[in-house]
């Protein structure tokens, strides 16, 4: 769906810059004239005819074309063929042709005039194409950056699954080394002791089968591949070891980094230069009307059509026209508003663009403050799963000595495999964090496409 629109916001370009495409319009018409008319009587005579009667063609074509200026230029032709049968009278030539060529130059040299005024609308569509692909870009970040994240989840739904899995086969060993013993040295409550922490381990691991399931989907969900659909039963799992790399970071060269990245505050950088020119528009808009009419036209009158365009071009018969006309309101209320709202709403989105600055800026010191924290929780947690660790291998060596396993030995036992398991889903729980919280600092600085080595092309974009 936000790939639609930059492609819409090209459409909308094109038609906003069409107007200064050339229009090429034309006309023909025919009419039968037969009408009564006055004669006049000097001494008793009859002078002119009782009617007239002809027959009158008409053909027009004009080529016009917008200017940069403001202005419009036309280039027009006028044919008129006209047979006249009025009795009485001999007509010459007849049928005449009349040709007619005519340029016509109209410019605004006020209100309405320049390149600022007239390609406005041409420079707003631009920018809302461009706002659009940065609003698009912005997306495609957010979804990488969520598909990154639910990848990093599912790792780790999986990696639980299976520490609570080794969990409970750990637990079953033990609950049959007391059931062993339970004719000689183990109590029931001891031995139900135990029963019930393995059948809370196998709980666990159904419940954790259903997350891992629940992960799965939501990264599908994300993908939208066809042959890894929603509505598969296909679980994903992830391949490879979630890594946590060493990394060195400046607060400065983060700023500046996501203050010329971000696709949020470039949109938003638009919409200022987009109010700027709204802005020069108005104030356009508050001066006097005052256009500039200039107008050639060359005339031929034949008994054929190719006969009465070369006297067009022959410019023997020429009229020409210059004029001005000019129109101002006394108040000029309606211009004045709109040149102070425009100037208001310049105001406001500068505000919100430093507004969005500072919003930058927290954003980026909170992803690296994640960043630094989950960095050394991954090196805290891995000392704390060795020391589980270590904790259960004196308890085997411990179990290997001894010449008989007491209840309170092996329930123990049970209790430091829960804290080994704990230990490591937590050592994996903060290297996932770290990549999470590294992937919020990339979606901040605006570069998750550039780390990923995702090329995002403007003109792609545009073409759907």
């Amino acid at each position: 769906l936000a790939r639609l629109e930059p492609a819409i916001s090209k459409q909308s370009y094109i038609q906003a810059d069409s107007v200064f495409d050339f229009v090429f319009a034309g006309n023909a018409s025919n009419n039968g004239v037969k009408i009564p008319q006055q004669q006049t009587l000097v001494g008793g005579i009859q002078f002119g005819a009782s009617e007239s009667v002809s027959d009158v063609q008409t053909y027009e074509a004009s080529l016009a074309k917008k200017l940069t200026s403001g202005g419009t230029f036309t280039v027009a032709s006028t044919v008129t063929k006209t047979d006249s049968e009025t009795s009485g009278f001999t007509f010459n030539p007849n049928p005449s042709w009349q040709s007619i060529g005519t340029l016509d130059f109209k410019q605004p040299l006020l209100r309405g005039f320049g390149e600022k005024v007239a390609l406005s609308e041409v420079k707003l569509a631009k920018n809302a194409s461009a706002k659009s692909i940065q609003e698009f870009k912005q997306t495609l970040h957010a979804l990488v950056t969520d598909t990154e994240k639910a990848y990093l989840q599912l790792a780790l739904q999986w990696r639980i699954l299976q520490v609570q899995e080794w969990l409970l086969e750990q637990g079953d060993s033990v609950v049959e080394i007391l059931e062993l013993r339970r004719a000689y040295d183990t109590s029931e409550s001891d031995y139900a002791q135990a029963v019930a922490t393995v059948k809370q381990r196998s709980a666990n691991v159904i419940s954790q089968q259903a997350e891992v399931q629940n992960a799965s989907d939501q990264l599908k969900l994300l993908m939208n591949n066809p042959t890894l659909a929603i509505e598969t039963t296909t679980v994903l799992c992830p391949k490879g070891d979630i890594k946590v790399e060493d990394i060195h970071l400046s607060l400065r060269d983060t700023i500046l980094t996501a203050a010329a990245n971000r696709p949020d505050l470039q949109s938003l950088r638009i919409s200022v230069d987009s109010q700027n020119i709204k802005v020069k528009v108005a104030k356009n808009a508050t001066l006097p009307q005052l256009d500039l009419q200039a107008q050639l036209s060359f005339y031929g009158l034949d008994s054929g059509i190719g006969s009465a365009y070369s006297e067009v071009f022959n410019s023997e018969y020429i009229s020409h026209l210059i004029g001005l006309s000019f129109e101002q309101p006394l108040d000029n209320r309606f211009a004045k508003a709109g040149y102070r709202s425009s100037r208001l709403q310049r105001v406001a989105a500068i505000t919100t663009y430093n507004k969005a600055i500072q919003q930058v800026i927290l954003e980026v010191k909170v992803a690296m403050r994640k960043v630094a924290t989950s960095a050394a929780l991954v090196s805290a947690n891995k000392s704390f799963r060795i020391a589980q660790a270590e904790n259960l291998r004196a308890l085997r060596v411990e179990e290997d000595t001894l010449t008989g396993l007491t209840p309170t030995f092996l329930n123990l036992k049970l209790q430091t495999q829960a804290g080994l398991a704990n230990a490591r889903i937590a050592e994996f729980t903060s290297a996932v964090n770290f990549n999470s919280a590294l992937a919020s600092l990339y979606l901040a600085m605006g570069t998750t496409l550039e780390m990923h080595q995702i090329i995002f092309d403007d003109a792609v974009a545009l073409d759907y």
